[in-house]
């Protein structure tokens, strides 16, 4: 590509700016109305005598006008004015038309999940009764009221007005009661644990991709010139 003098880099120009921040379309990618990429713009051209951005510069060095530009949000569109460009003819390194072949390749993500193998363990615990039994030896208490005969036994005057005045003898019967408490202790335990080894597993998976083959015999011999693989 011939270099224009006429045209400079705006960042080697240092007192010059463009007029709006929306008309910064470097780091956009520039497609074809159909949506096909040309590539990524990276550098805007000046043109010292009008004084004003004539041209951009593509990543690869490729140079096209500004005027078939259509300047988007998120791209640049290369319009069909660039055809009449092309028909009038261009500097050279201008982009005048452009098929673009993708180069497709599967790539394989490899990663892991957590499956079920089908086998789980439960532990419950379940409420049975049972009996217990023991013998405890209780006390009861019983009053009795009997009369007995006693031989005449004298008493002393005193005795005898005391004993004459009446008297009032009480006596409570009592009897021992089983008494039953219950406490609970833990006899055992049972440990429900799982653990885990790790294993490597080899993957193997079949991937496709596609060759381009540039065919540059012009006289239709299919020579294979240029065979690429990605």
């Amino acid at each position: 590509m011939r270099h224009d003098k006429r045209y400079e880099n705006l960042d080697a120009l240092g007192d010059w700016k463009l007029e709006h921040s929306s008309q910064d379309i470097r780091g956009k990618p520039l497609v074809s109305p159909e949506g096909h990429q040309f590539g990524i713009i990276d550098d805007l051209l000046v043109d010292r005598q009008s004084e004003r951005v004539a041209a951009v510069r593509l990543e690869d060095g490729r140079v096209t006008p500004v005027e078939p530009l259509d300047i988007h949000d998120n791209c640049v569109v290369y319009g069909e004015e660039a055809r009449r460009h092309a028909d009038r003819g261009v500097t050279e390194g201008h982009v005048v038309d452009e098929e673009v072949v993708p180069v497709v390749e599967e790539r394989v993500a490899v990663g892991k999940r957590v499956a079920d193998r089908g086998r789980q363990i439960n532990v419950r615990t379940n409420v049975v009764t049972g009996t217990v039994s023991e013998d405890v030896e209780l006390r009861q208490e019983n009053v009795s009221v009997d009369k007995r005969p006693v031989e005449n036994r004298r008493v002393s005057a005193a005795d005898a007005d005391a004993m004459l005045e009446g008297k009032t003898v009480s006596m409570t019967e009592r009897s021992e009661e089983a008494v039953v408490a219950k406490d609970a202790v833990v006899t055992d335990e049972v440990v429900v644990r799982k653990t885990a080894d790790d294993k490597v597993e080899h993957v193997e998976e079949t991937v496709r991709k596609t060759e381009v083959d540039v065919d540059t015999d012009r006289t239709g011999s299919n020579v294979n010139k240029d065979h690429r693989r990605t």
